[in-house]
């Protein structure tokens, strides 16, 4: 099983920093709003006993440089196209969480041929057609009002995971917090991305497009990306299929890591 570093240099010559784990068919993993590669340590160690997972921080977001702003959605779709380059994939599976499903669906309609299976997690599909969550989900995911970037995490947390997660699983929250306080994420590249998926267009009308099998995954108590938006991407694709899970939050994959890897797997192998 192999594993390694690596730095993918985009178009207009930032560089990302890049992780590699295991050994298999390329699953290409695409961070959200705000996250950098370390978000799918839950999922990563049983991922990658099939599969060759590649991760990466955004721009402007953990190992890897921001460049010029703003952000776009074809620029940020342009850089998980380098990741595949820099790593020699010619196509890959590709699982993209949150705003990272956007960017996700950004490649799969600018480059078809680079993705064989996708699988769009807690996401939506931006710009005007996505389904807004309640202002104070959001006033909580933008940490609003918090003093220290630990504070603001942990407001987040109040609406990424379910209520009951948060009751039954405080050590993870606090050990999620401490990560993230360690590594803040800059407020204007925060804002850049959150600029970049509100803008997004031009991908809604090409979905019909997509002739890739896709899987839509979202947790049913999901405050931040209202499921809705699931049911809009799974009826706008061909084919796509749908999966739920009962009661957990937007990070349903740190709720039940196991059942996520499992059910990735499941559809990947077709």
């Amino acid at each position: 099983m192999s594993s390694g570093r690596t730095q993918a240099r985009t178009a207009d010559g930032v560089l990302l920093a890049v992780s590699v784990h295991g050994d298999g068919p390329p699953l290409l993993l695409i961070p959200g709003l705000g996250s950098t590669r370390s978000v799918f340590d839950p999922i990563v160690p049983s991922l990658q006993r099939g599969h060759r997972v590649i991760v990466y921080d955004p721009r402007g977001v953990g190992d890897s440089e921001a460049g010029a702003l703003p952000f776009t959605m074809p620029l940020l779709g342009a850089d998980a196209e380098a990741v595949l380059d820099a790593t020699g994939v010619e196509q890959a599976d590709v699982f993209g969480a949150s705003m990272g499903g956007v960017v996700a669906q950004q490649l799969v309609v600018t480059s078809p041929q680079r993705v064989r299976r996708l699988i769009l997690a807690a996401s939506s599909p931006g710009g005007a057609h996505a389904v807004p969550a309640d202002p104070r989900a959001t006033a909580a995911l933008l940490g609003t009002g918090a003093r220290t970037p630990a504070d603001a995490y942990r407001l987040a947390c109040t609406v990424l995971y379910s209520t009951q997660f948060q009751r039954t699983h405080p050590d993870f929250i606090d050990e999620q917090v401490r990560i993230r306080a360690a590594h803040p994420v800059r407020g204007r590249t925060f804002m850049a991305q959150l600029q970049a998926l509100r803008e997004a267009s031009g991908i809604w009308e090409r979905l019909p497009e997509v002739r890739a099998p896709v899987l839509v995954m979202h947790g049913t108590a999901d405050a931040v990306t209202p499921i809705e938006n699931a049911r809009l991407l799974a009826a706008r694709i061909p084919g796509a299929r749908t999966r739920w899970f009962e009661q957990c939050g937007h990070l349903f994959f740190h709720e039940r890591p196991e059942e996520t890897a499992r059910v990735i797997d499941e559809f990947l192998r077709g």
